[in-house]
């Protein structure tokens, strides 16, 4: 079953082997903002979701850093 793990660092899981990783927004706050105003917020949170989601249907040969488009 395929995983994609969403990390503020990166760099870790893909040293881990992590086949399927995306890039969190903030060691704090991995998957928000919440600094932004609540709509905008959950745009940031939607987009990331929507990357792990696809990040899921890609074929991956190994690690591999898959990145929002995040507007702030």
């Amino acid at each position: 079953m395929p995983v994609a793990f969403v990390s503020a660092v990166p760099a870790i899981p893909i040293s881990l082997g992590v086949p399927r990783v995306v890039r969190g927004v903030a060691i704090t706050h991995v998957l928000g903002d919440p600094s932004l105003p609540p709509g905008r917020e959950a745009d940031v949170r939607r987009r990331l979701l929507l990357t792990a989601v696809g990040a899921l249907a890609r074929e991956v040969a190994g690690p591999t850093l898959f990145e929002a488009e995040l507007i702030r």
